[in-house]
């Protein structure tokens, strides 16, 4: 359903137009944005909750063509790079953590969660060894703690950042 509104703008027309072009939009998509964060709703995300089938692992991609200017390009590939994406996969990725509101990783977090699970994961054992051993009960009886409750948290960690890394992964799957 398509509803409009007829505003008069009189001698603060020529400014609306500048202000609308300075950031890209056009006058209606400009009125569009700014009586949405009056009414303090994304209209974008009412639609993308109801329409959006989000991706499966092997689902076909559809091709769709979008111009910018050489300025903004450049900033896309440079963006991109940073982030160890092609500029297509980064445009892509700007576009499911709009949709999805979830982090999309490039390479370069994708490491460092993979590093930190990793020691994570010897701290983990290291401890657990420790319990085996009861080398626990003497350092919990010198103020060491609690450290089955460390490695609790830590466990809970490593799952938290794996299902993090596994979800990355299948996203960026082709």
């Amino acid at each position: 359903m398509r509803e409009r509104l007829c505003v008069e703008l009189g001698g603060m027309r020529p400014d609306w137009n500048r202000w609308c072009m300075s950031r890209g939009l056009t006058p209606g998509e400009g009125v569009r944005q700014l009586i949405a964060a009056a009414l303090d709703v994304d209209a974008d995300d009412l639609q993308a909750e109801s329409e959006v089938d989000w991706i499966a692992i092997n689902e076909p991609r559809i091709r769709i063509e979008i111009r910018v200017t050489h300025a903004e390009r450049k900033v896309v590939e440079q963006r991109a790079q940073a982030s160890g994406l092609t500029s297509n996969r980064w445009i892509v990725a700007l576009i499911r953590a709009q949709l999805m509101r979830e982090p999309q990783l490039g390479v370069h977090e994708m490491r460092l969660l993979s590093d930190s699970n990793q020691q994570l994961a010897v701290i983990g054992r290291w401890l657990g060894h420790l319990v085996r051993e009861g080398n626990a009960v003497r350092m919990v009886a010198n103020g060491g703690g609690d450290l089955r409750a460390l490695r609790d948290q830590i466990d809970v960690h490593l799952r938290a950042v794996a299902a993090v890394i596994r979800t990355n992964l299948d996203r960026w799957s082709r």
